[in-house]
């Protein structure tokens, strides 16, 4: 068990004592904690191989069209699972520190640390029937007339997502993969739900975390497995903000404004950030 102290980093909402309480002065900070390498976990959320030339293809799409949110996004998320993620969690891996893969069920249960990771009553529940998602909400409101709800929402939805395409593209998801380099390795374990996540953390000691991957406004931060539900059972959620990324727009691309944002979303609401390098550099500077 090694020691060591990181600075965590957030933007503040507060005060600063000497500055002008004025937007300007929100600066990002750090406050200094000290752990050890058992406490801590790599949370990998939601590592798939849109971007690869072998990625998932809709033939009569094409490859480009068959990415889930853009090529450009895609091959962003590519060259920061292979040049930022990859080379991080293997250092990380040597340094003793438990590596989770995050992700839905069907894309982990074909890993050989599936039936380490998951109880017999998981399993079980999760080939029941009544595993599946079902939204029983039913809207007893006669004004906005239900008629009228599903006319806007209909014609939101295909101006948004373009529901020809998307009934297509939504055929790639049955390929997808965790990219070649990144893969669950002999001591990872696989995680598929907040509970079992809650479940494995309290087995091995580990409360805190450090989440990689993507999106980061969405999966990062409200999937079942992602910071506000294990910040809901009291782990400290952090954020490495090199090794995540979410999809912009032609407003927000250029400086990756939206994935800028919802880092300091998670800064000011639900835990701290650090980058991989200043991560990897206070473990190895620990007490040996």
């Amino acid at each position: 068990m090694l020691k060591f102290k990181l600075d965590l980093e957030y933007t503040p909402r507060s005060p600063k004592h000497g500055l002008p309480f004025t937007e300007s002065s929100h600066l990002r900070s750090a406050s200094s904690y000290e752990f050890n390498t058992k406490e801590i976990g790599i949370a990998l959320v939601d590592l798939w191989n849109f971007g690869w030339d072998d990625g998932p293809l809709v033939t009569s799409l094409g490859w480009e069209l068959s990415t889930e949110r853009g090529v450009s996004h895609a091959l962003r998320k590519k060259e920061i699972i292979t040049n930022r993620i990859a080379p991080a969690i293997s250092e990380l891996r040597q340094l003793g520190v438990q590596i989770f893969h995050c992700n839905h069920a069907p894309f982990l249960n074909s890993f050989p640390q599936w039936l380490n990771s998951t109880t017999e009553e998981e399993r079980r529940k999760l080939e029941s029937p009544g595993n599946q998602y079902v939204d029983v909400k039913e809207s007893n409101n006669v004004f906005p007339e239900k008629e009228w709800q599903q006319e806007w929402s209909l014609k939101h939805s295909n101006d948004v997502y373009h529901l020809d395409w998307s009934n297509l593209q939504i055929e790639t998801y049955s390929q997808i993969q965790i990219p070649q380099v990144v893969q669950p390795q002999e001591r990872d374990l696989l995680v598929y739900s907040k509970e079992q996540f809650h479940r494995i953390l309290t087995e091995h000691n580990i409360r805190v975390l450090f989440y990689m991957g993507f999106e980061t406004d969405e999966c990062i931060t409200h999937s079942d497995y992602g910071i506000i539900n294990m910040r809901s059972y009291g782990y400290m959620t952090n954020i490495v903000r090199d090794c995540t990324t979410t999809y912009e727009s032609a407003e927000t691309v250029e400086g990756l404004w939206r994935t800028k944002v919802a880092i300091e979303q998670i800064e000011k609401r639900w835990g701290y950030s650090i980058n991989a390098y200043d991560l990897l550099r206070g473990i190895k500077s620990s007490d040996r």
